[in-house]
C-alpha cells in the first residue's frame, strides 16, 4: 500500500488532485471537509443535517435491528421507513441544538474530554487511566475521525442540558399514582384447564385436494425467496497474507525504527527546576539547600543565581546540554546535584517527579510487527492485482476477461438468497458471513459488470448478476413434506378448538373443571395467582393479559403460550393488592414518568416544527438517497 501511494506522487495528475485537495482544506478548513455545503440532506435553522450523519445514524440503526434479526438488510429497513425515522430523529436534533445555540447553552473542550475519557470503554484496564490506543481502536473501527466524534459527543452534551432541564421537578398528582398502584397490585386467581395435543388422536393420510387446498390458503410457508445467480472476482486481505513471509532482519528494522522516532513504549521524563550561577561553590550550596526544601527563588537570590526555571515532563530529547541530560536522568524523585554545563555555567538542579521508560523489547514487539509488515506486504500485493484488474477492464473486458487477463480466481454461483442459501437450503461459500456483499448483489442491476467495491476490513469484489429467480409458491409436488407438516399442525390445532369449546359447555351445563379432566387423560387441570406482570408455566403473557380482561367467573378457551396446547381459562377471584410490593411502586414510577415524558416530548416536537416552520420539502432527496444506499433513484418517493 505505502509503494502504491509513494509511486502514485510521482506522477504529475496526482500532484495536481493534491494542488485542489489543498484549495478544498484552504475553502472549508479540514475539520469541515466533510461539512461542505453540498452535503446537507436538509437544512433547520443554522443547523444542517449531513450525508455523513445520516449514512451514519442509518447504519448504526440498521445494525441494531440485526442483534434481534441477524438477516436484516439495508433494503428491508428503507421498506419499513427506517430511513425516515432517522433523518426525522436527525431534524428533530438539529432543531434543538438550533434553540440550544439561541439561548447560548453549549458544551466546552473541557466538558467533551471529560465526557470521553468517563467512558468506561476507554479506560486502561491497568492503569485506570484514558487508553488512548482503545480509543483510537475504536474510532478506526467505526469508520470515524476523532474531530467527528468529538462533534457528536458536543452535540449530546448540548442536547441534554437543554433536554433535561424539562423534565426536572416533574410531580405527578398523588391519584393517578394511588389508582395506578392499585391497577398494578391487582392479584387474580386462574383456573385452566390444559387440552394436550395428544388429545387429538390418529391424524390420517391427506388427499392432494386437501395438501393443494393447504398451499393456496398459506401461500407464505411455501413461497421460495427471491434469488439471484452471479459471477464474482473477489480479492481478501487475508489470502493474500497466507503468501507473506517476513524475516526476522526486516522486524529488527522496523524495531530500531520505532525507538529511534520514539513511536513505542512510554518514554523516560523528569520534572525538575534548575537555578543557573556562574560558578561551581554557589551551585553546590544552592544543591544542598534544595535538599532541605528550601524555596528555588529565594536560594537564587541569596546566592546571586538566575531565576530558577521549572521543566515539566521533559524527556532526554528535551534538554539540549549533554553533560546536564546525563547527570539528570540519572536522578530519582527528590535528588538534587550541581553540575557543569558544556559552556562553562553551573546548575543547581532539584528533581520534583522521575518516570523511567518503559519501552517494549524486541521479543515483546516482534508478533505485532511481523502483523504488520505483513499486512502491508499484503496490501502491495492485493492493490498490485487491482491496477491489473483495473488496467483490462478499461481496456473493455468483463469481469471474467479481466479477471483471466489479470491472473485473478472469479467464481460463478448458481441462484441464492439474500442470507447465501441455495435452493436446498445449504449456505454457499462464505456468504452467510458476508452479508455487505450479497446486498450489493441483490441491490444490483442484471447483466452489468459491477465496479470494484471495497468491503470489510480492505477487501474488494466485482460482481455481475447473471440471473433473477422471482419468489414464487412451490407447486405441490415440490412442497409435498412440507404442506403435509402444515395440514398436521392445523387438523390437530383444530381438534383441540373444538375439544376446548366442548369443555366450555360442559362447565356452562354446570360439570366442574376437576371432573372433566379426570375423565380424560389427556387433560389436566392447573391454578395460579398472579399480578399483571407475572407469569407462571402456561400462563404465558398473553394468557394472563386475556384473564385481566374477562370478569370473575368468565371463561374464555385459547392457546397456551408454547401454541401447541390449548386451555379454556377462568378467573375464579380478582383480590386488591395488600401492601404494594417494591417491584410495583418501581413500575408505577417509571409508567408516571415515562407517561409525562412523553406528553412532554410530543408538545416539544409539535412547538419545534412550528416554530422552524418545517414540513419536510427542503430535503434534498438526491443526497438523503445517497446517504441511505438507495441504488434506483425511484425506490423512494
Amino acid at each position: 500500500m505505502l509503494s502504491v501511494v509513494r509511486n502514485a506522487i510521482k506522477n504529475p495528475i496526482f500532484v495536481v488532485i493534491i494542488g485542489l485537495m489543498i484549495v478544498s482544506f484552504a475553502l472549508w478548513g479540514v475539520n469541515d471537509i466533510f461539512q461542505a455545503p453540498g452535503t446537507a440532506v436538509t437544512t433547520v435553522g443554522n443547523e444542517r443535517v449531513t450525508v455523513y450523519e445520516l449514512s451514519r445514524d442509518f447504519d448504526r440503526a440498521v445494525q441494531r435491528e440485526r442483534e434481534e434479526n441477524p438477516s436484516y438488510t439495508q433494503e428491508q429497513a428503507r421498506a419499513d421507513g427506517l430511513g425516515d425515522t432517522v433523518l426525522n430523529q436527525l431534524v428533530l436534533d438539529a432543531m434543538l441544538r438550533s434553540q440550544a445555540r439561541s439561548l447560548g447553552i453549549s458544551a466546552s473542550n473541557a466538558a467533551v474530554r471529560n465526557e470521553i475519557i468517563g467512558f468506561e470503554a476507554f479506560v486502561d484496564p491497568i492503569t485506570g487511566g484514558f487508553d488512548r490506543l482503545g480509543y483510537q481502536n475504536y474510532l478506526a473501527s467505526a469508520g470515524q475521525r476523532e474531530n467527528q466524534f468529538e462533534e457528536e459527543i458536543r452535540n449530546d452534551i448540548v442536547l441534554r442540558q437543554l433536554t433535561e432541564g424539562l423534565f426536572d421537578g416533574i410531580r405527578q398528582p398523588d391519584v393517578y399514582r394511588t389508582i395506578l398502584t392499585r391497577y398494578l397490585s391487582e392479584t387474580r386467581d386462574l383456573e385452566a384447564l390444559i387440552i394436550s395435543p395428544s388429545a387429538a388422536g390418529e391424524i390420517g393420510e391427506p388427499t392432494d385436494e386437501q395438501l393443494q387446498t393447504t398451499i393456496d390458503e398459506n401461500p407464505q410457508f411455501f413461497t421460495t425467496p427471491a434469488r439471484r445467480g452471479f459471477t464474482i472476482m473477489r480479492l481478501r486481505i487475508e489470502d493474500y497474507l497466507g503468501n507473506v513471509t517476513v524475516d526476522e532482519t526486516q522486524i529488527a528494522e522496523q524495531y530500531e525504527y520505532e525507538l529511534e522516532v520514539g513511536a513505542i513504549g512510554t518514554p523516560a521524563t523528569r520534572t525538575y527546576t534548575q537555578i543557573s550561577f556562574d560558578n561551581e561553590s554557589a551551585a553546590r550550596e544552592a544543591a544542598e539547600r534544595l535538599g532541605n526544601d528550601e524555596d528555588p527563588a529565594a536560594i537564587a537570590a541569596d546566592l546571586g543565581g538566575n531565576p530558577p526555571s521549572r521543566q515539566e515532563d521533559r524527556q532526554s530529547y528535551q534538554v539540549p546540554d549533554e553533560q546536564v541530560r546525563d547527570a539528570l536522568f540519572e536522578m530519582a524523585a527528590g535528588d538534587t546535584i550541581a553540575v557543569e554545563t558544556r559552556f562553562g555555567s553551573w546548575f543547581a538542579i532539584v528533581v520534583e517527579a522521575a518516570q523511567d521508560d518503559d519501552i517494549p523489547t524486541l521479543e515483546e514487539r516482534s508478533a505485532e510487527i511481523r502483523d504488520e509488515l505483513a499486512r502491508a506486504a499484503a496490501e502491495d500485493a492485493l492493490y498490485a492485482d487491482l491496477g491489473a484488474y483495473e488496467e483490462a477492464r478499461g481496456s473493455g473486458f468483463n469481469i471474467e476477461e479481466s479477471a483471466l487477463a489479470a491472473d485473478l480466481p472469479y467464481a460463478v454461483y448458481q441462484p441464492v438468497d439474500n442470507q447465501g442459501r441455495d435452493d436446498d437450503g445449504r449456505f454457499a461459500f462464505v456468504f452467510f458471513q458476508e452479508q455487505d456483499v450479497l446486498e450489493a448483489i441483490f441491490a444490483s442491476p442484471t447483466l452489468i459488470d459491477g465496479e470494484l467495491t471495497e468491503y470489510g476490513d480492505g477487501n474488494f469484489f466485482a460482481a455481475r448478476v447473471d440471473v433473477v429467480e422471482e419468489p414464487r409458491v412451490r407447486t405441490l409436488e415440490e412442497a409435498r413434506d412440507d404442506a403435509e407438516t402444515v395440514w398436521r399442525l392445523q387438523e390437530i390445532d383444530s381438534r383441540l378448538e373444538a375439544l376446548a369449546n366442548e369443555v366450555v359447555e360442559l362447565v356452562e351445563s354446570g360439570q366442574t373443571l376437576d371432573a372433566i379432566a379426570a375423565a380424560n387423560p389427556d387433560f389436566r387441570v392447573e391454578q395460579a395467582s398472579l399480578r399483571r406482570d407475572q407469569t407462571a408455566d402456561n400462563f404465558s403473557r398473553q394468557v394472563v393479559s386475556l384473564a385481566f380482561g374477562l370478569d370473575v367467573g368468565e371463561m374464555e378457551a385459547t392457546r397456551t403460550g408454547s401454541g401447541r396446547s390449548h386451555m379454556v381459562l377462568r378467573v375464579n377471584a380478582a383480590r386488591d393488592g395488600e401492601i404494594p410490593q417494591p417491584e410495583v411502586l418501581a413500575q408505577v414510577e417509571d409508567f408516571l414518568n415515562q407517561g409525562y415524558r412523553r406528553d412532554i416530548d410530543s408538545s416539544l416536537v409539535s412547538a419545534l416544527y412550528r416554530e422552524f416552520d418545517y414540513d419536510g420539502s427542503a430535503v434534498n432527496v438526491q443526497l438523503r438517497d445517497q446517504a441511505l444506499g438507495v441504488v434506483d433513484p425511484n425506490a423512494i418517493q
